[in-house]
């Protein structure tokens, strides 16, 4: 069942392929051979020229990530706001618009 669904995963191009790839075959990927004869004995297993170099070489750099389970996410907790008791400065426009600017690059000297 595995092997048929990762040959139908590999025919599709399907992103999650080499995950399973590497989930399928981890006793091969946490030996140390060279990527070579990885690649040819993960094709004699599956009957077909299905995995490269770059997919040993992939799955090689993304192992230590995927060893390690995925972080448990915990529930965001709702908060509620507190009041702002600070008082802030209001201006009024009127007051804004009187100000006269002393210099400006648009007025004549």
């Amino acid at each position: 069942m595995e092997k048929e669904l990762l040959k139908a995963m590999y025919e599709k191009k399907d992103p999650k392929r080499r995950r399973k790839l590497f989930e399928y075959f981890k006793p091969l990927f946490v030996e140390h051979l060279s990527a070579r004869l990885t690649v040819e004995i993960i094709n004699k297993e599956l009957g077909a020229d299905f995995a490269g170099m770059y997919d040993v070489k992939y799955i090689r750099s993304r192992i230590a990530k995927w060893n390690h389970p995925e972080p448990v996410r915990k529930e965001p907790v709702d908060k509620i706001p507190k009041a702002v008791n600070e008082q802030l400065p209001w201006s009024e426009p009127d007051e804004l618009r009187k100000q006269s600017f002393k210099s400006s690059k648009f007025s004549k000297p």
